[in-house]
């Protein structure tokens, strides 16, 4: 389902009014969740909420995953779904604008990953010719 990608740079997705978005990120931004990226709460008019949204990191870019159950025949069936491809596209909007703004504001650098990121700048730059000491009274 292409809907549940990213829309286009420029693409303009249809507002719907009073959609509420709650992001919640993984506690531990260093340890590896896979694809996973966040969960999502939506509150739609204040009179419907939707929870257990997923958002996935996939090779075409974020994902946004509805909530589904997993039936007896190993095969994922949503628990609930937007029912038109605009209503699709404006939660999809909605939830990854969230999830970016989340990301900015909520995250703080981590010192591991500040450390990380340090040691291969480090070991990317060439090492500084070595530079003679000035004569000092030294012999």
């Amino acid at each position: 389902m292409s809907e549940n990608r990213a829309p286009e740079a420029g693409a303009e997705a249809p507002s719907v009014p009073g959609v509420d978005v709650k992001i919640y990120l993984p506690k531990d931004p260093d340890k590896d969740h896979g694809k996973l990226l966040g969960f999502a709460s939506v509150n739609l008019g204040g009179v419907f909420a939707v929870n257990n949204i997923r958002i996935y990191n996939t090779e075409k870019g974020p994902y946004v995953s509805m909530p589904s159950t997993k039936g007896q025949d190993d095969k994922y069936h949503p628990i609930c779904c937007p029912t038109t491809k605009e209503m699709r596209q404006a939660l999809n909007t909605a939830v990854l604008s969230a999830y970016e703004k989340a990301v900015e504001q909520e995250r703080p650098p981590s010192v591991r990953g500040a450390l990380k990121e340090a040691a291969k700048e480090a070991a990317d730059r060439p090492a500084p010719a070595p530079q003679r000491a000035a004569d000092k009274g030294e012999r």
